[in-house]
Formats: structure tokens, sequence, C-alpha cells
């Protein structure tokens, strides 16, 4: 019978060795995917919860001091998705341990601000939609490349939620009416790549480069006429040189 003090024993610097060995190939137990957060995901749920931070209390005004109904509907939308979203926000940082801030930007204050200072109920509409309009249209880029380019698969989810809530909120405050898009930002202009580079062809070089393929095969085609001309006169004046045969008497074989 095989007693406890016949199996191998593991020393204690041998055991830490291959609990760590086995961490570094596998990873940590738990959250694997807590080390494939990039400043471009922690960017993004901060931003995030930066927007929650006054289109919240501005969906709320929006509800009180709104002048057309549509307004008044649309604030309270707002409200609702930033609310839930706030709260996937809240659990996504508290998962990965990301700070997350208390308080709206300087610029986020300031369009709190004009609301909060608007002359009448017109005005108000008007500031609403525009500023939160403006500040989705910021946020929106931000949001597409982290749901195109993260490696981790809750940032991803996170992201797909968040795009199609600014898509929504985007088009609903345009439907108020009141939307300037002069005003909004414009979309950033399209960087050249080598590939298109190399297709960008303009007709003078393309009108250049027939030209001188004309040329070169015209000048090709001359040089293996007058080489097979040569040739041709070479193998006459051979000919015509050349003495003629002795007939061969009965018998004998010319060699």
């Amino acid at each position: 019978m095989t007693s406890a003090s016949d199996h191998p024993r593991f020393s204690r610097p041998l055991l830490v060795l291959l609990i760590t060995a086995a961490v570094t190939l596998f990873g940590p137990v738990g959250d694997a995917h807590a080390q494939e957060l990039s400043a471009a995901d922690k960017n993004l749920i901060v931003n995030v919860k930066l927007a929650g931070l006054w289109e919240m209390p501005a969906g709320m005004w929006a509800q009180e001091r709104g002048k057309s109904k549509r307004v008044r509907e649309v604030g309270r939308t707002l409200m609702i998705d930033h609310g839930r979203l706030d709260t996937a926000t809240h659990g996504i940082a508290d998962r990965f341990g990301i700070t997350l801030p208390a308080e709206p930007s300087d610029q986020q204050s300031a369009w709190l601000g004009e609301m909060k200072a608007a002359r009448d109920d017109t005005e108000f509409d008007r500031i609403f939609a525009n500023r939160l309009r403006y500040a989705h249209g910021v946020l929106f880029p931000i949001i597409a490349q982290v749901r195109a380019g993260t490696r981790n698969d809750v940032v991803r989810d996170y992201a797909t939620t968040a795009n199609q809530a600014v898509l929504r909120h985007m088009t609903l405050l345009e439907s108020t009416g009141v939307v300037d898009q002069s005003l909004m930002p414009e979309a950033p202009a399209p960087q050249s790549n080598t590939a298109n580079a190399a297709m960008d062809v303009g007709f003078g070089d393309l009108a250049l480069g027939l030209l001188l393929a004309v040329a070169l095969g015209g000048g090709l085609f001359f040089a293996v006429r007058t080489l097979r001309a040569k040739n041709t006169r070479t193998r006459k004046r051979a000919a015509a040189a050349e003495p003629d045969l002795v007939p061969s008497a009965p018998g004998e074989i010319n060699v």
C-alpha cells in the first residue's frame, strides 16, 4: 500500500515557478480580457460617461422647458437612454478599474449654461437641439473607431450599444426641425494611401505612356525588320560565292 510520503512532492520554489509559468502562458484567472484594454478603449468609456453627465440634465430640462412637443419627447428619450448607458458604463469601468469623471467638462458645462440662460422656450429648443446634435457628431466617430479596432470583446459589445444610441439620438435631434447643419462638425478629409496614389493616373500621364509604348513598339519592329533583311542579304551573298560541285565519277561518293 502506498503511503502519503511515497507521492512525489514539489518544493515551494518549484511550485511558485510552475504557477508563474501558468499565469504567463494562459493569463490571470478570471477576466482574461483585462490585459487587452487599449488607451482608445478607456478613452471611449470616459467620453460616454462625460456625455451622460450633461445630456441627462439637458434632457430633463427639455421636458420642462421645451416649446415644441417634439423637443420634449426627444429630451425624455435622451435622458432615459443615457441613464441606461450610464449603468453599462459604470459596470465596464468597475470591471476594468477605470476611474470615471464626476463632473461634465468645461465645454459641456458652458452648453448647459446656455440652455439655462435662454431668453425663452423657442431659444431653448434651438440651443438644446444644436448643442446636443453637435456633441453627438463629435462622439460618433470615436465610438465607430473603437468598435472597428478594439481587441476586447466586452468593449466591442459596449461600443456597439453606444454606437446605436448615439446614431438614434442624432436622428431624433434632427427630427426637431431646428438643427442647423452648417454648425455641425465636418467630416475629416480623406487621406490618400499608396494604393490609391498608384491608381490615380491623370489623362496626360496616360497619353504620355501610350505615346512611349507606340514609339518603343515601332522602334523594335524596325530593328527586327532591318536585322532580318541583313540576314537575308548575307545568305544570298554566301550562296552566290559557293563553288559548283564537281560531278562524281561512277562508284564515287562526294563527301
